[in-house]
């Protein structure tokens, strides 16, 4: 893959720049692939030990595409080569599992563990080979991802063959078509002597993991990325029939009944209780259960609707944007993805929700920008694990391994420095406060490592000899480079380099009354806005806008798990947007402790030499 770009060094605020964080999740990502095993993903990572340990599992071929696409991500925002010749070789192994139109989890002897993705609902073993239409979508979203950035279409054969398979085994009804549950390994996974039951599901929480449209969804993104780079009407065709499934209103509404704790494992419904009287929550994307599982249809059909103009699918996923932030303390971006029952945030949901926000704004449905400035700011980089002292304290803290609880499968394990080897990768679940007994599900790495991506792509968006600037954080760009000093002050700068306007976003919380600009030092009246963006024209190479506002700290209360047995009122201290305190805290030693900020207080920006990678191309359809 060509990563070309430049490096400008100089001396920047020493703020929070998502470009440090995407270098790195590439050492997490590439730390945690197995280079003797097919360059398969170590799925699981696990601190709470003595001697912290990663270990393969059934979901590895899975979720490996994701870290393919994520692999791209990374580098157009930093410029590192490191693990490139890991990213190379992940390439090629996961183009030889394409076969026969799909994407496979083959069967080996030496993998004994392939086919078992959680006990309690594996149903049927067979030792045969598994293909999983999710992980197909996946797949086909990291073959457009590589396309977009290097122009190689030779690989195009390798989609249209995924394409022609996803439709071959799809089960077709008169208006939609959709994927059953194949009864063994992860679910809905399609074996290769065929389905062994093709029945419809009666509601949402049904298969192997309580979720059933999340497992068509990931096909429908691909098949929309591939329509909009290739004009493949089947493409198109596929993704509407499994976009009219997930939509049917049997999947939707209800809120969760706070005496259901199931999962939904072996295809046990999870308790549920209908929306109150007068609301008609299947029709406003309402829902329970998993949000992640939620937030994978939702994304999926969104796409579809942007492909195809659907303004009422357009409306159905804004409404149930709007009603997952009833379930979160939104200006943390922390999520309730298990309503009532966990209560706690997935790592997935965080990429998730910054692509919804985005993605919305982009449709026309609103401006969502301060939501993802919260996600960003906040929980996305605090629920990547970087610190090592912390997870060295959590092993440190913890018990030795029981013998029963090593693998019982020669390498399926290791213990070489997995601490080191795996910083930059996201934990699976957290509180608002911590990360309890830390450990990884690797899909969470691939989703927020994306989230990381998503936010750095809007930061600035250029057309013409103009660029909009939507979020008030560090980026270097052909066009412009933004110095970002909050939260430590309110202060940005941004230095021209090729527009003659540029419109930039000012967040909700900053009072206009308030704000000073100047441009190369001269000042000029803060006047012209189009909604929330303030606009600077007439402008030269070279010119550099300064932009100063008051930044105060302020403290409010929000409430997670309301009228559960987990309720808990957080009291929050934030500097504009970003929060810098919050208790009551995990005081735990096998706990991940968050929002370790005390230094985002002082009012003096500290500075630092860098280099800042300035790419040539980025991914703009993700």
């Amino acid at each position: 893959m060509p990563y070309q770009g430049s490096f400008d060094k100089r001396t920047v605020p020493d703020t929070l720049d998502l470009a440090d964080r995407a270098e790195l999740a590439l050492n997490g990502i590439g730390g945690c692939i197995d280079p003797q095993l097919h360059h398969m993903m170590f799925f699981h990572v696990f601190y709470t030990c003595r001697e912290p340990y990663m270990r393969h599992h059934g979901a590895d071929t899975t979720c490996d595409p994701k870290f393919a696409e994520s692999f791209p991500m990374m580098r157009v925002m930093c410029g590192s080569s490191l693990y490139r010749d890991v990213e190379s070789a992940q390439m090629d192994d996961l183009l030889s599992r394409i076969d026969d139109g799909l994407y496979w989890n083959r069967y080996e002897p030496s993998r004994p563990w392939y086919n078992s993705y959680n006990p309690d609902f594996d149903g049927v073993s067979k030792n045969e080979d598994l293909a999983m239409p999710g992980a197909a979508g996946r797949m086909v979203r990291t073959l457009a991802t590589w396309r977009e950035l290097d122009g190689n279409t030779g690989r195009d054969r390798y989609i249209r063959e995924l394409v022609d398979g996803l439709f071959r085994i799809a089960v077709h009804r008169n208006a939609y078509s959709y994927y059953p549950d194949g009864g063994f390994g992860e679910p809905f996974n399609y074996p290769r002597s065929g389905w062994i039951r093709t029945d419809e599901p009666k509601s949402e929480t049904e298969g192997g993991e309580g979720a059933v449209t999340a497992f068509q969804a990931h096909q429908i993104q691909g098949l929309c990325r591939w329509y909009a780079a290739s004009g493949d009407q089947k493409a198109l065709d596929l993704a509407g029939r499994l976009t009219r499934f997930c939509m049917l209103p049997k999947f939707w509404g209800g809120l969760p009944d706070p005496e259901g704790n199931r999962e939904g494992l072996a295809g046990q419904a999870i308790p549920h209780r209908p929306d109150p009287v007068g609301v008609a929550g299947h029709e406003q994307g309402h829902w329970f259960s998993h949000f992640h599982a939620r937030a994978i249809t939702l994304r999926g059909v969104l796409e579809y609707a942007m492909a195809v103009g659907d303004q009422r699918i357009l409306e159905f996923v804004r409404r149930a944007y709007e009603y997952t932030l009833t379930f979160a303390i939104p200006r943390i971006g922390w999520f309730n993805c298990f309503p009532g029952r966990l209560n706690v945030c997935e790592g997935c949901a965080l990429g998730d929700m910054v692509a919804l926000a985005i993605r919305l704004t982009d449709a026309g449905l609103g401006d969502f920008w301060d939501d993802v400035d919260a996600v960003v700011r906040n929980h996305l980089v605090e629920q990547q694990l970087i610190d090592a002292s912390l997870l060295e304290r959590v092993a440190a803290h913890s018990s030795e391994r029981p013998p029963e609880d090593h693998s019982r499968y020669p390498g399926q394990e290791t213990t070489d420095n997995v601490i080191q080897r795996s910083l930059g990768v996201f934990a699976g679940l957290s509180t608002p406060v911590s990360i309890p007994g830390p450990w990884i599900m690797q899909c969470c790495t691939g989703n927020a490592s994306q989230g990381l991506y998503y936010a750095w792509e809007g930061i600035v968006r250029r057309s013409g000899d103009s660029a909009q600037v939507n979020l008030l954080l560090n980026r270097a760009d052909p066009s412009l480079d933004i110095d970002s000093y909050l939260p430590h002050e309110g202060k940005v700068v941004i230095r021209n380099k090729t527009n003659r306007r540029i419109s930039i976003r000012i967040p909700s919380w900053v009072d206009r009354k308030e704000i000073r600009t100047h441009v190369s030092g001269r000042p000029r009246p803060s006047e012209d806005w189009v909604g929330n963006f303030l606009v600077f024209d007439d402008l030269k190479p070279g010119n550099e806008i300064c932009i100063d506002f008051p930044i105060r700290e302020t403290v409010a209360s929000y409430t997670a798990n309301c009228r559960t047995p987990m309720e808990q009122t957080y009291a929050c201290r934030f500097r504009g947007g970003t929060l810098v305190d919050i208790s009551p805290r995990d005081d735990s030693p096998t706990s991940y402790p968050l929002y370790q900020r005390d230094l985002l207080r002082n009012d003096k920006t500290p500075m630092k030499k860098k280099r800042r990678f300035v790419p040539e191309k980025t991914i703009l359809h993700w």
